[in-house]
């Protein structure tokens, strides 16, 4: 359910549509020669990109999605480590509403970050307030992360050599002078101040680099898992409509008193004309998983493995189980083996050392 909002909903929100087609396409099926870990330069700074999103305030709404008459919206820094506030005013609800119901922050290159966390972000065991702008920028640096133009290049993007170079990417001579005053040469800049600082393609979240660097990471993660949602013979077709039914908005609705959502929650609407009641957000019918239990006594469970485990999953109405091995060792043998007259037609297969 994770992977489908990201991937549906939220992604080409984020990099806009244009660049989710040219990065990450539409799904092939799992490919065993794509490494799906987290890149270093997609841990460390594009995907922080959401810290110039963070709003100064959090609004708090009541079930008209006006400013709630008892509980104010609340500066950012008064909320760290403030779970209290959860239980003593007025539960998660008019902080879900707000969520929602409120336009959110967009950084623009005169204001990349909210000086909430740039100049009162609270650590705990730490008495004094940090600047999350500082910290990430010196995390790319301990990470031994490459400078933003050389990451531009890595996407097929034109580097940046001039001061209207960078006046243009960004689009605010001004800053970009400034940018450059600090640094002194466009190839010291940091990839992350340097993503950030990019104008936003259309319809989209993230400038040109992050979203290469995004939609590239996001590929991986999805072609080369193994197990993804839509891959042969995880989930039986109708499993599949059924998780397609789900969304965020029917992730508020069953786990909150909220009782009236926008269908896309990543989308902003006007109450009450875009709102909808919580009856109406399509929801999954979980009978799709009622398990086959005639199949398993037919063939009883199929046999463990050493350093490594399996599922049990049905492709065209058969039974089929997938094994995989732990980290550090390596599948010998076939990794299905399907439940056929009776009895499995193979054997596991094995795991072991990779060296």
């Amino acid at each position: 359910m994770f992977t489908i909002i990201t991937m549906r909903d939220y992604l080409p929100k984020i990099i806009g549509s244009e660049s989710f087609q040219e990065f990450i396409g539409p799904y092939r099926g799992y490919d065993p020669t794509v490494n799906p870990s987290a890149a270093n330069v997609f841990a460390t700074a594009a995907f922080r990109f959401g810290h110039g999103t963070v709003s100064p305030i959090l609004p708090r709404l009541n079930e008209s999605f006006q400013e709630h008459e008892r509980f104010c919206h609340l500066r950012m820094h008064a909320t760290f480590f403030s779970p209290w506030r959860i239980v003593n005013e007025g539960g998660i609800e008019p902080i879900l509403r707000g969520m929602i119901g409120s336009a959110a922050s967009v950084a623009s290159s005169k204001m990349l970050v909210a000086e909430e966390v740039t100049e009162r972000l609270i650590l705990m065991n730490s008495v004094e307030r940090m600047d999350l702008a500082s910290m990430n920028m010196q995390r790319g640096r301990d990470h031994g992360l490459p400078g933003y133009n050389d990451w531009r290049k890595f996407c097929g993007l034109r580097r940046v050599r001039t001061l209207k170079d960078l006046a243009e990417v960004v689009g605010d001579y001004r800053v970009a002078e400034k940018v450059l005053n600090i640094y002194k040469h466009v190839d010291n800049i940091d990839v992350w101040l340097g993503g950030l600082l990019e104008s936003l393609l259309p319809g989209a979240r993230t400038g040109p680099l992050f979203a290469c660097l995004i939609g590239k990471q996001m590929k991986m993660i999805r072609d080369g898992d193994r197990f993804w949602w839509s891959a042969e013979g995880i989930f039986t077709q109708q499993q599949k409509n059924e998780l397609l039914q789900f969304s965020l908005s029917r992730l508020i609705c069953d786990n909150s008193d909220v009782g009236e959502v926008l269908p896309d929650s990543f989308q902003r609407g006007t109450y009450p004309c875009d709102y909808v009641s919580c009856d109406h957000i399509p929801s999954m019918n979980l009978e799709a998983w009622r398990e086959k239990r005639l199949d398993l006594q037919q063939c009883a469970y199929p046999g463990t493995i050493k350093n490594g485990d399996f599922v049990l999953s049905t492709t065209s109405g058969k039974l089929v189980a997938l094994y995989s091995c732990s980290h550090g060792f390596k599948l010998k043998g076939s990794a299905a083996i399907v439940c056929e007259g009776g009895r499995w037609n193979g054997q596991p297969p094995q795991c072991t050392d990779k060296v």
